[in-house]
């Protein structure tokens, strides 16, 4: 039927008779076989792997080899053994009938499973006499199988063309319900369209609206995936965070991408469609990575799957939820199962005995002859008394029937349909004339009639029966995977869900779901969380419709429910509430007629009322004048009988409604249309001239038209049934009909066709051969078969490409032998075109580029203007003639076609929202980001020391920025700091000057000279703030400023310390205490109290040094140049010391204000210290809350201020006594004003 397609004319009359076919090559499959009067044929998975030979073609293709027994495989197809067993022996069902099987395998490969295919139904036999009647039954009446989609979509799409009749129990792509692809196949398992729909029902029960998906890459998963991408949308209430094809074979660089994605994804439930393989390959990178805390959904195909139940990949699939084929239970087939025995007479070591290979797995032995060696490794030989009983082997396992049911019952829809065929009344049949099929003559196509109608309902209770396009009712269970407290792992089910009448009912029990999360609940996934009443959902772009943000209603506009997606309007009379969740009436305010405005209004209305009632009695007065209109348009106008005196000079709106004028189009065409005659019309060329397109390469075939006017009819072979195709052109061309005519044709004045019509003397395009373009492709194929059958026969006997050198010959020609040279094949055509087949069978390509020209006086030219071509060298080529193209526009150019006009730089692409890629806006790069080039995706950012350009499209150097000596603030603190130190200078030259005059000498001179001294070390070291920070000013700086100030402010306590001695040196019994005050143990003070602050200094240095930083956090766009302090607990014991010695000098020399002297030092004492600690007080929040350069300027504006209170305070009313004042620098004026004191 199928494979009888060599069949040896006269040509080859040596090897066998004229009316005799043989088989192109002999297919020995491993098989089980049963003799029957009607035979089913199966397919099935017994071996995992399979081992291709080579496919050079120097030789003959041998059959590939399988291995890997699979026992689950074996089982399934002994379950439909056992079903036709079964129906054998029921009396009610087929009486008189027996039927058999043969089951093959199909090594889970599409290539041995479609010849499995091919070969079942067209049945192993060598030779086949062609004169014999074709009566009887054929190889087998129907196939149940395969367990693949992609498998049974190739061979439905052979088999349903003999209308063969192929029942799967495990293909499950929702392709397959196609019934016009599809017409002879049905499955006892429901569509994936169905389970994708379950899964979304559990997604919704959970209120999961964001998830993984991950599919395997055949048409199980990628139908799976184009299912849930249209399902999971807005009706599903779900969107996908992201869709990864797992690979076929293990791939650990892609692996670890698709678990890195899963990571790095906020989604928490993971739907995984694919098989028990992809799961193993993904869960090994799973496990290395320690991704845990995932929901896993799985499909039918793994949820099953014992090889993933361990106790290693319980913390990660722990919880898992799944959908499974519905279970069964069918009852004897364990006995019958273990009834089964090895043929000890079948053991060939080509299409080896099934059974047999089943029992050397189980057993762990082999049959005689043993493999070279097994002996001596010490393996045992099989007996075939070997007991199934005492084996653990999961074939006998009969508590969790989910395929095997499905063989089962497809086994069953056959019989039923088989047994209501011949149960079939003659004369009362739905064939033709009311015929029946019959056992004798039984066709595939007729049992698809019954196949269809079947109904019944299996021992377990579920009903069969198959819907419009071949599938089954379908219901699945609902399983969970759950950790028990011993360790072992129990897949239980938890629910159902179905078809109903009603629609799809889902039932689930949530107490029973066992969940792999410390809360024992089940997880949160979603992308955005709800937005309350008062907001609504906004999406954010370039992400999926789940993810969103939740954008407050305006003003006036509201939401009252969770998850709007649009803010309602208030009514006219109503406002939004503060919470922008419900309407509220408006505060009522109108023009009252009571208000001056409204009483204005109202006379004014009143007014114009009169008016128009004098205006209306002169127009009544004067009706018979006509008015005409030059702009009133309304077709209401031309009622004469309403308006009898009414014109206008502008056309009724009437007039302005006209179709559709759709112009200013580019069309770029196909090759299907490009060429299309029909559209060439002048009343399409204002829309169509100008259309590019891609066609065809046209070619040129010498003599092609003289061939063609030789073509003449057959007067001799015009039967009703597969009429001549030369007839019916000449009858299509001449409009005649070959005798015998159909019924009526002369009557109705048709002529009848002689065949000696002339073709010279009719137009049609069949003689057109100025646009030879498939013709050409068609006779490039011929030469390519035709230079490759020549270079096979010109091979030299002994130099040859296939074994031992041999060569193909006439008589024994193999196609696979033509193969080897056609992938070789390389020749020009007489056109000039080079033909050769790359690795994949693909011709070098080629295509014309065409414009369709709309010439001056009407006619319609499609010309060509350019090639597109693929060179081995240089990749894809164009060659385009612009000069040539008619651009169908006013310009006479090619026009602007761009949805969005191109960002320039500085700017970035944003998606607009809900459109095409190609739709986005052009948004400014922020600051700190640019981009130098046109549609730019991102915007990258500057490096640490460069800032954006104001065009935002490069980056510059930051502006540096610190306390300069060239800028005003910096000139002005310089210029205060010298004029300190200057003052200072002076101060201490006056009081050198004026030792020896008593002022000087009655305020401690000495003293007075450090404090000077000390004074000028502060204006000094405030220089060491100004200017570019470096690592000695930093570190100088404050130890400078520090020890400097405690100087100072050592003297000052000291010299009120000795201001209070002396006054109570004065009182009796008091000249003790002056003996701890002299000139040795002052100095000592000082002394000590300043290598106190300079032991501070030493450790902060030492430990955690100031240094110079950029700072770049303060201002965006420059670098702030600053010292950082390095310890900041340094720093403040620093300012601490300092402040603990001023409050001292501040509190003695407040206690000693009042004590009696013509110039008593204590007061101006006070008076500093009072002054030194506003200063600093003040300094501590100013200096913490100034950015960059303005901390130092505060700091040296401290120091500063600081000093000349110091000095102002304390030598300037003795400077104004010395050197304005003289009267008053003597001691009779200093102890004079004591007495009078």
């Amino acid at each position: 039927m199928l494979l009888y397609s060599y069949c040896f004319s006269a040509v080859s009359s040596t090897l066998h008779s004229s009316s005799s076919c043989q088989l192109q090559g002999q297919f020995r499959p491993n098989e089980i076989n049963k003799a029957g009067d009607v035979v089913l044929g199966g397919l099935f998975g017994f071996f995992f792997y399979s081992a291709y030979p080579d496919l050079s073609f120097t030789s003959e293709p041998q059959q590939p080899t399988c291995h890997g027994f699979d026992v689950l495989g074996f089982r399934q197809a002994q379950t439909m053994a056992f079903a036709i067993d079964e129906i054998n022996r029921n009396s009610s069902l087929l009486p008189n009938v027996t039927l058999g099987y043969s089951l093959y395998d199909s090594c889970h490969q599409l290539g041995i499973g479609f010849r499995a295919a091919l070969s079942l139904a067209s049945g192993q036999e060598e030779h086949v006499t062609l004169d014999e009647t074709c009566v009887g039954t054929p190889p087998v009446l129907g196939i149940v199988g395969d367990s693949s989609s992609t498998r049974c979509i190739a061979m439905s799409n052979v088999l349903g063309l003999y209308r063969v009749p192929m029942v799967s129990y495990f293909a499950t792509c929702s392709c397959l319900s196609d019934r016009q692809r599809f017409p002879s196949f049905f499955r006892t398992i429901p569509s994936d369209a169905f389970q994708v729909s379950a899964m979304i029902q559990i997604l919704k029960r959970f209120g999961w609206t964001w998830a993984g998906l991950l599919i395997s890459d055949d048409d199980y998963g990628l139908h799976a995936a184009r299912s849930f991408q249209s399902d999971l949308g807005p009706s599903g209430g779900g969107c996908l965070a992201y869709t990864e094809v797992l690979p076929k074979a293990y791939k650990p660089d892609e692996l670890r991408r698709i678990v890195n994605v899963m990571k790095k994804s906020t989604a928490r439930v993971v739907i995984a469609f694919a098989h028990d393989s992809n799961m193993m390959n993904l869960m090994e990178e799973v496990v290395r990575q320690n991704v845990t805390g995932l929901q896993w959904i799985a499909s039918e195909a793994w949820i099953s799957a014992a090889v993933l139940q361990t106790p290693d990949l319980m913390p990660y699939l722990g919880g898992t939820l799944g959908i499974a084929i519905h279970r069964g239970e069918i009852p004897g087939l364990r006995e019958f199962l273990l009834q089964t025995r090895p043929d000890l007479h079948h053991n060939s070591s080509y299409g080896k005995n099934l059974v047999n290979q089943f029992w050397e797995h189980t057993f762990q032995c082999r049959f005689a002859p043993p493999p070279a060696g097994w002996v001596e490794a010490g393996g045992a030989l099989c007996t075939g008394q070997e007991d199934l009983h005492n084996v653990e082997t999961e074939f006998l396992d009969i508590s969790n029937l989910r395929p095997e049911y499905n063989v089962y019952k497809a086994v069953y829809a056959l019989a039923y349909a088989l047994d209501d065929m011949l149960q079939c009344e003659p004369g009362r049949g739905p064939f033709s004339r009311n015929s029946c099929g019959t056992l004798q003559r039984l066709e595939p196509w007729q049992l698809l009639y019954y196949l269809e109608k079947v109904n019944f309902t299996t021992s377990f209770g579920d009903q069969v029966s198959f819907d419009e396009n071949g599938d089954v009712l379908p219901i699945y269970d609902i399983m969970n995977w759950l950790l028990l407290p011993d360790g072992r792992i129990k897949v239980h089910g938890v629910g159902e869900v179905k078809k109903i009448f009603k629609g799809e009912e889902i039932t689930l029990d949530e107490d029973k779901i066992f969940w792999n999360f410390k809360t024992k609940k089940p997880p949160r996934s979603v992308c955005s969380e709800s937005c309350p009443p008062g907001t609504r959902m906004a999406r954010k772009k370039g992400e999926p419709e789940c993810c969103f943000d939740c954008i407050p209603c305006s003003e006036g506009k509201i939401s009252n429910r969770t998850d709007s997606t649009e803010c309602t309007s208030c009514p006219e009379d109503f406002w939004t509430s503060p919470q922008r969740d419900h309407c509220v009436p408006k505060k009522t305010e109108f023009l009252s007629y009571h208000e001056p405005l409204g009483i204005c209004l109202t006379t004014a209305s009143l007014l114009g009322t009169f008016i128009c009632v004098v205006v209306l009695g002169i127009f009544i007065y004067h009706r018979r004048t006509p008015i005409v209109s030059y702009f009133a348009t309304c077709s209401c106008l031309s009622d004469r009988q309403r308006f009898p005196s009414f014109f206008r000079t502008i056309p009724s709106d009437a007039f302005q409604v006209v179709r559709q004028n759709v112009t200013g189009l580019q069309w770029i065409a196909s090759e299907a249309w490009t060429s299309s005659a029909v559209l060439q019309t002048p009343d399409l060329m204002p829309y169509l001239g100008g259309t590019l397109g891609i066609a065809i390469r046209r070619g040129e075939i010498p003599g092609f038209r003289e061939f063609l006017l030789q073509t003449r009819p057959d007067l001799h072979h015009n039967s009703s049934y597969g009429n001549n195709m030369v007839n019916q052109f000449w009858e299509h061309t001449f409009q005649c009909r070959f005798a015998p005519p159909p019924a009526g044709w002369v009557e109705a004045g048709g002529a009848l066709c002689t065949g000696q019509e002339d073709l010279h003397n009719v137009e049609t395009e069949f003689l057109d051969i100025s646009n030879l373009r498939p013709e050409y492709n068609v006779y490039k194929a011929v030469y390519a078969l035709a230079y490759a059958l020549d270079d096979m026969l010109q091979c030299e006997p002994g130099r040859g490409p296939f074994s031992g050198h041999s060569c193909g010959t006439l008589q024994r020609l193999e196609p696979w032998q033509l193969l080897y040279y056609l992938e070789k094949v390389n020749f020009t055509t007489s056109f000039g075109d080079q033909v050769s087949f790359d690795e994949n069978g693909d011709v070098l390509p080629i295509y014309d580029i065409m414009n369709w020209l709309w010439l001056p006086d009407g006619r319609i030219k499609v010309h060509g203007v350019g090639e597109v071509k693929k060179s081995i060298f240089k990749g894809e080529e164009i060659t385009l003639d612009e000069d040539k193209i008619f651009w169908n526009f006013k310009t006479k150019k090619p026009p602007r076609s761009v949805r969005s006009e191109s960002c320039p730089p500085g700017t970035r692409m944003a998606r607009k929202k809900g459109e095409p890629e190609c739709c986005f806006d052009c948004i400014p790069c922020s600051e700190g980001k640019i981009s130098n080039r046109t549609d730019s995706m991102e915007c990258t950012s500057c490096p640490e020391d460069f800032w954006t350009s104001p065009q935002r499209d490069h980056c510059v150097p930051k502006k540096t920025e610190f306390l300069s000596y060239h800028e005003p603030l910096g000139i002005c603190l310089t210029t205060a700091s010298l004029l300190g130190t200057i003052i200072c200078a002076v101060v201490l030259g006056i009081f050198i000057y004026y030792r020896r005059t008593p002022i000087v000498r009655a305020n401690n001179s000495e003293l007075s000279f450090q404090l000077l001294l000390s004074l000028k070390l502060c204006f000094l070291c405030s220089l060491l703030f100004i200017g570019r920070p470096r690592l000695w000013t930093c570190q100088l700086r404050h130890a400078a400023f520090g020890i400097s100030f405690v100087l100072c402010v050592s003297c000052i306590l000291v010299k009120t310390m000795v201001v209070l001695a002396v006054f109570k040196a004065s009182k009796p019994g008091g000249e003790a205490s002056l003996k701890w005050f002299g000139a040795v143990q002052q100095r000592g003070t000082v002394l000590v109290l300043t290598s106190i602050q300079a032991a501070i200094c030493t450790a902060w240095l030492v430990s955690a040094s100031p240094a110079p930083h950029k700072n770049t956090e303060y201002l965006s766009d420059k670098i702030v140049y600053e010292c950082v302090v390095g310890s900041t607990v340094g720093f403040a014991v620093l300012l601490g010391y300092i402040g603990l010695l001023a409050i001292l000098s501040f509190l003695i020399a407040f206690l000693a204000r009042n004590l009696p002297d013509s110039f008593n030092e204590a007061k101006l004492i006070t008076f500093s210290m009072l002054i030194f600690c506003a200063v600093w007080v003040a300094f501590v929040p100013a200096y913490v809350s100034s950015p960059g350069k303005y901390a130092d300027a505060v700091e040296v504006f401290a120091i500063l201020a600081s000093s000349f209170g110091l000095l102002v305070a304390l030598f300037g009313p003795k400077c104004y006594i010395i050197l304005l004042r003289p009267e008053r620098n003597t001691k009779k004026a200093i102890m004079g004003r004591g007495i009078e004191s």
